[in-house]
C-alpha cells in the first residue's frame, strides 16, 4: 500500500475450518447442555397443567382422528384399532413439527446472545431439536402401553425406534437449519412456517395409510422421510415386519435433507449477527 501498512489475511482450507468447526462444538458442549436444560424448564412455565400437557396433546389428537376420520369418514386403517392407527401417526408427528418449528426460530429467539457473544451458532438449534426428544419419549411410552392395552405390542417397537429417531432427527434438523438461516434474514418465514407444516400433514399419512395412496406417489414417498417413520410404526404393531427398502431410502433421504440444510446454514452463519 502506499502508505507503507500491509495487510494480513489468515484463511483455512475446508478441510481445517471443519476441524476448527468440529472443536468449537467439543468446547462448547456445556453451553449446549445449558440451552437444552433452558429450553425444558421454560416450555411450559406459567402454564397450569405444565408437564401434561405432553400427555394431553397426542392422546386428544388421537382421539379427535379416531372419531373423525375412524368413526365418522371410516378412514381405511389396514386392520389396526383406530387408536393405535391415529397414536402412531400423532407422537412422532407432533415431535416432528415442535422440532422443525422451534428450530426454525431459534436463531430469532436467541438473537440477544448470538449479536453479543461468540459461540457456535449450530448449538442453538440443535438444543431445541434435542429437548423436543424429551416430549417424544413421554409419548413413545404412552404409545407402549397402548400397544400392550390391544395386544398388539412386539418388540419391533423398542428394537426399531432408534432408527426412527435417527431418520426424524436428521430430517428435522435440516429442515430446521434451513429455515432458522432463512428466518434470521427474512420474518416472513414464521408466519408461513404452520400453513407449511400442515401441507407436509397432509402429505404425509397420518390421518391416511400409506397403501391409500396412488402408485406413483407410493413410490415417491422416500422423499418424505416421516412417511417411512410413521409406516414403520404401525408395522410394528401389524406385526408384519417393517418397510425395509422405505425405510433405508428415508434414512439416506434424512441424511441429504441434514447435509444441505447444514451446508445452507454454514454458509450464512457469519452473517448472522448482522442480520439478526
Amino acid at each position: 500500500m502506499s502508505d507503507g501498512q500491509t495487510i494480513t489475511v489468515i484463511s483455512a482450507n475446508p478441510r481445517e475450518q471443519t476441524r476448527q468447526f468440529l472443536r468449537d462444538l467439543w468446547s462448547y458442549r456445556e453451553l449446549f447442555l445449558t440451552f437444552l436444560q433452558r429450553d425444558l424448564k421454560v416450555r411450559y412455565k406459567q402454564t397450569a397443567l405444565g408437564i401434561i400437557w405432553v400427555i394431553l396433546q397426542p392422546l386428544v389428537a388421537t382421539g379427535a382422528y379416531a372419531l373423525i376420520f375412524g368413526k365418522i369418514a371410516r378412514m381405511p386403517t389396514e386392520g389396526l384399532p383406530y387408536i393405535l392407527f391415529y397414536f402412531a401417526a400423532t407422537v412422532p408427528w407432533n415431535a416432528f413439527t415442535r422440532e422443525v418449528s422451534g428450530c426454525a426460530q431459534s436463531l430469532e429467539s436467541h438473537a440477544h446472545l448470538i449479536t453479543k457473544v461468540y459461540f457456535p451458532r449450530l448449538i442453538v438449534p440443535a438444543a431445541v431439536v434435542s429437548a423436543s426428544f424429551v416430549d417424544f419419549m413421554i409419548g413413545w411410552a404412552l404409545l407402549n402401553v397402548a400397544a400392550l392395552a390391544f395386544g398388539a405390542w412386539h418388540w419391533q417397537l423398542p428394537a426399531l425406534t432408534p432408527v426412527l429417531l435417527l431418520t426424524q432427527w436428521l430430517t428435522s434438523l435440516g429442515v430446521g437449519l434451513f429455515l432458522a438461516a432463512l428466518n434470521a434474514q427474512y420474518r416472513d418465514v414464521k408466519y408461513t412456517l404452520g400453513f407449511l407444516l400442515q401441507i407436509w400433514m397432509l402429505a404425509t399419512p397420518v390421518i391416511y395409510p400409506l397403501s391409500g395412496l396412488p402408485a406413483w406417489a407410493e413410490q415417491l414417498a422416500f422423499l418424505n422421510p416421516m412417511a417411512a417413520v410413521i409406516e414403520s410404526y404401525r408395522a410394528c404393531f401389524r406385526g408384519t415386519g417393517f418397510p425395509t427398502v422405505l425405510l433405508l431410502q428415508s434414512i439416506a433421504m434424512g441424511a441429504i435433507y441434514f447435509t444441505f440444510g447444514l451446508w445452507f446454514f454454514r454458509r450464512r452463519e457469519n452473517r448472522l449477527v448482522d442480520i439478526l
